[in-house]
This record gives structure tokens, C-alpha cells and sequence, in this order.
């Protein structure tokens, strides 16, 4: 027997940004800003080992259009019709991507999360 896919509804599957999370958008560029406090790195530049308070981690134009439009009132399908509007060349694998990249930023990066409806 194979396997069957689960279906998802995009039109359900909503996200929006995780309130603690802090960027900046710059030109339609986001830049991810994560505070490097965690107690051994505030030890270590106690001491005196070149610790960064912060790193930055810049989107590219893909990833800032998607990201700028999670909203907390946007499903998939929506995000899905806008960025196949401001790209041609999102292809015919656009949702299955989309999906991929949400459910990155979702379980990985923690930049967002996904909203009950």
C-alpha cells in the first residue's frame, strides 16, 4: 500500500510573526535581528572574548515578500497568489515551496507560528 499525502487546506493554514522576534525592513529587505544573550556568551565576554551582542540574518527577496506578509490574517493560498503575482518565476511548485519555507521559519528559526482558525 502507498502512501497517501495528507491533505491541507491552504486556505486554513494561517501564520503570523512571533511578537519576540525583532527585524528591520530596509528597501523591502528584512534583516533578522537575534540578541546574543545567553549566559555563556555573556561570560565569555566577561571574559574579554570578542562575543557579539547581536547577529543578523538578511532574507532574500523571496523570503522578505513572504515574511512581510505573514500577518496572522493571511492563509497560504493567499501569500501563494501574491507571490506568484510579484514573481513569474515562482513555478509550478509554488504551494509545495511556500509550505516547505513557512514550516522552516515555523519549527527551525522560530520566526513565526501558526494560528488556529
Amino acid at each position: 500500500m502507498g502512501r497517501q499525502k495528507a491533505e491541507i487546506d491552504l486556505e486554513q493554514l494561517v501564520y503570523e510573526k512571533n511578537p519576540q522576534v525583532q527585524f528591520k525592513l530596509k528597501a523591502g529587505q528584512v534583516t533578522i535581528i537575534r540578541p546574543q544573550n545567553h549566559w555563556i556568551q555573556r561570560t565569555l565576554r566577561r571574559l574579554h572574548v570578542k562575543t557579539p551582542l547581536e547577529t543578523q540574518l538578511e532574507l532574500d527577496d523571496y523570503g522578505s515578500f513572504v515574511f512581510r506578509h505573514v500577518n496572522g490574517k493571511r492563509s497560504v493560498h493567499q501569500i501563494g497568489q501574491a507571490l506568484a503575482g510579484q514573481y513569474d518565476e515562482a513555478g509550478e511548485y509554488l504551494y509545495e515551496r511556500l509550505l516547505v519555507y513557512l514550516n522552516h521559519l515555523e519549527h527551525t528559526e522560530h520566526l513565526i507560528r501558526r494560528v488556529i482558525v
